[in-house]
């Protein structure tokens, strides 16, 4: 009796999930909770803690659980989440360590006009002390935003 061995393809999965997809990062000393009630506030968004959504990474036989905010516009058919990069000493991000925030955008309807204007009003938004758009391209952990 043969064993019939099935491999995950990693690249197709990757490839998958980050297929039309913009990601911003954001610094703030604020909690993340913070940062997303100003950011409904000021830009209406309705931005809502998902905890299914969220991340466990085991790092030396430790645990480490990184929140992860939702939104979704189905007249745009458009999801947004928001991840928090860091639990304790530990990143989610290990490369991005700068960055408190990770706001992934997924959907067809962002452009990267509409994202660069987006980056623009959160620019103004209080607690936000930073923003830059990132490539995902060049992450090495991109593996750990997959839910």
């Amino acid at each position: 009796m043969s064993v019939l061995k099935l491999k995950l393809d990693q690249d197709q999965l990757v490839e998958d999930f980050f297929g039309s997809t913009h990601l911003i990062g954001i610094v703030s000393s604020a909690r993340d909770y913070q940062v997303c009630w100003q950011v409904n506030r000021d830009l209406h968004y309705d931005f809502r803690v998902n905890n299914s959504l969220e991340i466990n990474l085991t790092k030396n036989q430790r645990s480490f659980y990184f929140s992860v905010f939702e939104f979704e516009e189905p007249t745009k058919s458009a999801a947004h989440y928001f991840y928090n990069n860091h639990c304790q000493a530990e990143f989610l991000l290990p490369e991005l360590k700068n960055v408190d925030y990770l706001w992934l955008i997924k959907g067809d309807y962002y452009q990267l006009q509409d994202v660069k204007k987006l980056i623009g009003q959160l620019r103004h938004v209080e607690p936000v002390q930073l923003v830059s758009l990132l490539d995902i391209r060049k992450l090495e952990n991109k593996m750990n935003l997959i839910f």
